[in-house]
């Protein structure tokens, strides 16, 4: 067996002399971070995704670039995170853009070793871990690594950046009566919606 080939990312973490763990797994082309998951055997709530994202242009037309990394399950909640780096607003990356920016593929893109270190922000679940899942910075590749120990590399911060996933779950029913000429309908269903709170989805007209 051959020598391992090192990336960016797990040169940054040798320079730093902080401990980390690879693991590759078979993969030619993009999966998402569950199906990563589901190949390396990895925990899903410790299994973390890297997300690059822009703020609003500035008047020159340059923008400011952020880091996020968040649970594989989860989504970013954009006004959270906006908020968190100081921004009004947020967009993701465009794919064709990630590798100019940051070095690194769609599917192998870690937080560590971009071309640039950009301003980083962790889901703050990740604290609660001695360890977590994050790409390794190539396809094929994950690594294990303390959040803590990311934080200090990245120079980042925790912070609560994804939606909420809220179940409401209601029976179907119809209700149709007649009163001062107006028509009462309640329409009950069962659906999943993701939301920073939890709001009364309904109103009786």
């Amino acid at each position: 067996m051959g020598k391992e080939v090192k990336t960016n990312a797990m040169r940054i973490l040798d320079r730093n002399k902080i401990p980390y763990e690879i693991i590759n797994y078979e993969c030619d082309e993009f999966i998402d971070g569950l199906h990563t998951a589901e190949k390396t055997g990895a925990p899903v709530e410790q299994s973390f995704k890297t997300l690059v994202m822009s703020g609003k242009a500035a008047a020159g037309g340059n923008r400011q670039y952020y880091v996020f990394v968040v649970p594989i399950a989860e989504e970013v909640d954009l006004k959270a995170a906006a908020k968190c780096v100081g921004e009004k607003s947020l967009e993701m990356l465009h794919v064709k853009d990630l590798t100019p920016l940051t070095g690194y593929v769609r599917g192998g893109c870690s937080p560590l070793g971009m071309k640039k270190q950009f301003p980083t922000v962790v889901h703050e679940s990740a604290a609660s871990f001695d360890k977590i899942y994050i790409s390794g910075g190539r396809v094929g590749t994950s690594i294990t690594v303390n959040p803590d120990a990311l934080l200090k590399v990245t120079r980042g911060q925790y912070a609560d950046i994804i939606l909420i996933i809220v179940l409401f779950l209601f029976l179907t029913c119809h209700l149709c009566t007649f009163a001062s000429g107006k028509i009462h309908d309640l329409l009950k269903f069962s659906a999943f919606y993701r939301c920073n709170t939890v709001i009364d989805m309904f109103s009786i007209l």
